[in-house]
């Protein structure tokens, strides 16, 4: 384990921007520098042919030689700046001008190099079947010095510019960063008891903006959550005390003394027909569960008119015992939807059972199948009581008993469930009701 702790963001962005900064100052720097010492140097060397080409000048035009050509070439030396670093010589070594007092000795290069603060030039050429050798220098002092204040200059605002960019770099990350510390303090106050708060967003229009957005729906998503969790719970603990309470009364009751067979027979009905009520209700719980855990309903190819014909056929002793007229409608002998055969066939389960619950004697119930523009509409209608339209938008809601289309002896979580499987299948149940005259549940499934 390291013992340093790790840097910040505010602080990791500080340094990559001085770091950047630092780069490339260095870079710009290294250029100018190169630059500037080249272009110098090559004015030292264009003067150093000059004067060299003055000498051998000076020789072919005069065409002297001995104390005439001294004569010459030291007026020649006062006339041009550094003359005094000049030579003429034999290329054996033998030294012409100045007879006495070379600056440099015999031992340079040919071409142009650099000895201490002198910049040297060997030039060789010939003359009247002779080869001769001129020398000429050029003190580096002004271009050292050019080159000392511009390290000078460079080092004194190079060091000023890291410093402002280092703080400036941390003065921008605080800002840029603000918005995220706002973020993190607003999510560390968000408690399950306080989910309705929401993120800070920054009105920036850029990824703050959009993080910030993204996890309030997130939190929206989790309240809805936890709200649903909680309703089902207090709903769930309050649909299972009744029951519970009856099966524990009538028990108190039946021990409460000494009875006869029957009595105890009779307590043990109500018992069990209670617990039948309770297991049908947990069970239904369960289902709203599994549909709140998002599992996803494995969809295939399903004839639906046959499905229909089934679920109809097996639910026609049922509605002959209430004295209702159950029929099969559809438009086609195989009408196929991409759908789930299990889910499917309880949805329409729940929805006969609906209508019949909720259809007199004498009344009709009509299960529909038909596909119309790639989709498969399955329909049940009966002609009911209805529902009255406030009912309407909450007959899907867990537990809802409040209106006469959901007040049976049911949980209230019939329609939910059947909605949930809809929902599984990418679509939702459609209701159109009117009291006294009846109502209609409709699917629209995804033909194949």
């Amino acid at each position: 384990m390291s013992l340093l702790a790790p840097l910040s963001t505010r602080s990791r962005l500080m340094l990559w921007s001085t770091g950047a900064l630092l780069l490339s100052l260095l870079i710009f720097g290294f250029e100018v520098y190169s630059v500037l010492q080249n272009d110098l140097l090559r004015d030292v060397d264009r003067r150093l042919y000059a004067k060299a080409n003055g000498v051998k000048t000076v020789l072919e035009l005069e065409n002297v030689s001995g104390p005439a050509l001294d004569l010459e070439l030291s007026e020649f030396s006062k006339e041009i700046p550094e003359g005094n670093l000049l030579q003429l010589s034999t290329d054996s070594g033998e030294l012409i001008w100045p007879r006495q007092s070379p600056f440099v000795g015999t031992d340079i290069s040919m071409g142009l190099s650099t000895s201490g603060t002198r910049r040297i030039l060997l030039m060789p050429f010939d003359y009247e079947g002779r080869r001769y050798q001129v020398v000429a220098g050029a003190s580096l002092d002004d271009v050292n010095r050019i080159m000392g204040r511009l390290r000078a200059i460079m080092w004194a605002t190079g060091a000023p510019m890291l410093l402002i960019a280092g703080w400036g770099g941390y003065w921008l990350s605080r800002r840029a960063m603000a918005p995220v510390d706002a973020m993190t303090t607003a999510a560390q106050s968000i408690r399950l008891e306080s989910l309705s708060r929401r993120l800070p967003v920054p009105n920036t229009g850029d990824e703050l903006e959009r993080l910030a957005r993204v996890w309030n729906e997130l939190l929206e998503r989790l309240e809805t959550s936890v709200k649903r969790i909680r309703q089902f719970t207090a709903d769930a603990s309050h649909e299972l005390r009744t029951p519970i309470a009856l099966i524990r009364a009538t028990a108190e009751l039946a021990l409460r003394r000494e009875r006869g067979p029957a009595d105890y027979r009779k307590a043990l009905a109500e018992i069990e027909a209670e617990a039948g009520r309770m297991t049908e209700l947990v069970e239904s719980m369960l289902s709203v569960a599994r549909a709140d855990s998002s599992a996803r309903m494995p969809l295939a190819a399903l004839d639906v008119s046959s499905l229909a014909a089934d679920v109809v056929s097996q639910t026609e002793i049922l509605a002959a015992g209430k004295g209702v007229e159950l029929q099969h409608a559809n438009g086609a002998t195989r009408v196929i939807a991409e759908a789930n055969e299990a889910g499917l066939r309880r949805l329409l389960r729940i929805l006969l059972d609906n209508a019949l619950e909720h259809t007199p004697a004498g009344g009709k119930v009509t299960v529909s199948v038909w596909q119309r523009n790639g989709s498969v509409d399955l329909s049940v209608r009966d002609t009911g009581e209805g529902i009255p339209a406030p009912a309407l938008p909450h007959i899907f809601e867990r537990f809802y008993r409040g209106d006469p289309a959901r007040g049976g002896k049911g949980a209230g979580l019939g329609l939910s469930i059947a909605q949930a499987i809809a929902q599984a299948h990418g679509t939702k149940i459609e209701v159109e009701s009117k009291l006294g005259e009846g109502s209609c549940f409709r699917v629209a499934l995804r033909g194949a």
